[in-house]
């Protein structure tokens, strides 16, 4: 065999060799794809190579998950958020190093859903806002000298060393006595900012629109103080969870005691 005969047959094993790869390739995929079924309404024959990618994209970031019946729940553990499948409906899942939320999005009813039960509720890693009064109560001052202004905070909460401070964030341009805006504050790798918080000067504590829009796709605790000029201030909290908001009572006489 010459040389020439000698890289013809090397070519004709390498052609063979990559043929039997492509089958294997198709033969393992075809496998997976059996074992573990994908959880996306496409035509796995004629994916689409650049919508279907966005989309799994999307899968992932946001799983949807079914609840068991027999073997035992097991809940997020990694910070993000799933969709749960339950028994009476759709549940949101969300997990951060300072909460554990399940909330119901939609109900089921009429229907028999194959999937196991979940309970709504949210859980604080540091176990109640009370943790806080010390940085609610410094707010509290901060705030009643800087009314009628507007006034902002944020309460930052260490992972590792349960340790609580407050941060009181740079101030873009000049404060008024309805609007404030400011730079985040800088965090550690074991820190979060748990609670965000703001003051209406002398105004009531409410929550207005655009405290709805700086809040929508956050999670945090907003905390907002009011009637800063009164004997009794007022103030309002609620828990934002990716849209969602679920009011917490917490006394504003405690805070300006």
């Amino acid at each position: 065999m010459n040389g020439q005969e000698f890289l013809i047959k090397i070519n004709e094993l390498l052609d063979l060799n990559k043929v039997a790869c492509a089958e294997f390739a198709r033969a393992t995929e075809a496998t997976v794809r059996a074992a573990r079924p994908m959880m996306l309404a496409v035509d796995e024959e004629n994916l689409d190579d650049e919508k279907y990618p966005m989309d799994l994209a999307l899968l992932r970031a946001a799983p949807v998950v079914a609840v068991p019946v027999h073997s035992e729940f097991f809940p997020l553990q990694e910070n993000g958020h799933r969709l749960l499948l339950a028994t009476d409906g759709i549940y949101l899942e969300v997990r951060r190093p300072w909460l554990h939320f399940t909330h119901r999005l939609a109900a089921v009813s009429g229907v028999r859903v194959p999937y196991g039960p979940i309970k709504a509720g949210f859980e604080l890693a540091f176990g109640s806002l009370g943790k806080t009064m010390e940085q609610l109560q410094d707010f509290a001052l901060h705030a009643s000298a800087a009314a009628p202004l507007e006034a902002a905070a944020s309460v930052i909460w260490n992972h590792s060393t349960s340790a609580w401070r407050i941060e009181y964030p740079e101030t873009i341009g000049e404060a008024s006595a309805t609007h404030i805006q400011f730079k985040q504050v800088e965090i550690g790798d074991d820190e979060s900012v748990v609670v965000d918080l703001h003051s209406h000067g002398n105004l009531e504590a409410f929550f207005s629109s655009t405290d709805d829009q700086d809040d929508a796709g956050s999670v945090k605790i907003a905390g907002v103080y009011g009637s800063l000029d009164k004997d009794k201030p007022t103030v309002e909290f609620r828990l934002c969870v990716l849209g969602l908001t679920i009011p917490i009572k917490v006394p504003a006489d405690r805070i300006f005691a």
